[in-house]
């Protein structure tokens, strides 16, 4: 029999919809259908000297990223030698609470026991401290969906820049200040060195941590006198001359931007934070590219008076 619908029979432009469509259906699905874009956007690695009391959170990017049977989260190395899977997920969770926006947790027994919220995942402790990587990804090696570096890291999983290191002392966490792209691709485009930084949680600026049914809790330090990151007094940038990557920190609150001798913001560093923060910057303007050598100014607008710093980069 032969079908009403040859495409030879119909005018061309009918024809060539009709092959593109039959195209588009036989086509593999992107990628989001093999692996579900969640993003890392805070890892701990121990509280007030505790490394056993660890969590990481996850953000979905898309509704509907609720397929996580068999995914893990894993720690590697400065050189990316695997260090163990710290844990599997068994089954997806809740399509209802598979919202863009909305977080996942991974936490061990003692942050679940300390802070008396349930994870989407319970982990063994294992987060390197100081130096190290933690990802979300695919056992099979189909995909590292997302990862973070921080500390002296030499060969990424994903990137290819490191936040600062990360302690356990104090309540010390590396939190994400900048999204990955939404579109469909594994690994997401992670730069840890310019979209985390090192913050700290006490009393007045607690850092929170949220599941993905939506309970929260708040995470601060609670040894007396201890501050997450030590030795942060003063705003500045190091080193200065910057001539790769540099370092920034504040003591306050904030938004954090870089303008040029023209006074022409060319890139902002954290919309907003609370508390002492160090920031890696790898030296680049809001497009990613390197900044020509020349003379520049770091501006943290917030509560009080604006500060200042001039800096020079050379190339």
């Amino acid at each position: 029999m032969t079908s009403p619908f040859r495409a030879a029979s119909l005018p061309a432009p009918f024809a060539l919809l009709l092959s593109f469509g039959l195209a588009t259906a036989l086509w593999p699905c992107p990628a989001r259908a093999t692996f579900h874009l969640n993003e890392i956007t805070k890892v701990m690695a121990g509280i007030d000297g505790d490394a056993t009391v660890q969590a990481v959170e996850l953000k979905m990017l898309f509704n509907g990223e609720n397929l996580v049977n068999g995914k893990v989260v894993r720690a590697y190395n400065a050189a990316g030698v695997l260090l163990g899977t710290l844990g599997s997920f068994s089954a997806d969770l809740p399509a209802a609470n598979a919202v863009a926006g909305n977080r996942i947790l991974f936490a061990t027994m003692k942050f679940r026991q300390r802070f008396g919220i349930t994870p989407d995942l319970q982990f063994s402790p294992g987060i390197p401290v100081t130096t190290g990587q933690v990802s979300f990804e695919d056992p099979s090696g189909t995909c590292t969906v997302d990862a973070v570096a921080y500390g002296a890291v030499t060969t990424f999983l994903v990137g290819t820049t490191a936040a600062p290191p990360l302690p356990n002392g104090g309540a010390t966490v590396l939190v994400r200040t900048v999204d990955n792209g939404t579109f469909p691709s594994c690994p997401l485009g992670t730069e840890s060195g310019t979209q985390f930084v090192l913050t700290s949680g006490a009393a007045t600026h607690p850092v929170t941590f949220t599941n993905n049914s939506g309970v929260s809790v708040t995470v601060s330090s609670t040894a007396t006198g201890v501050e997450t990151i030590p030795a942060v007094t003063a705003f500045r940038i190091s080193p200065n001359p910057v001539r790769g990557t540099a370092v920034i920190e504040s003591p306050g609150g904030g938004r954090i931007n870089v303008y040029d001798l023209r006074g022409r913001l060319v890139r902002t560093i954290l919309q907003s934070h609370t508390g002492p923060v160090r920031a890696g910057w790898n030296g680049t303007d809001d497009r990613g590219r390197p900044l020509a050598s020349g003379v520049y100014f770091i501006r943290r607008e917030g509560p009080g008076e604006p500060l200042v710093r001039r800096f020079v980069i050379t190339r």
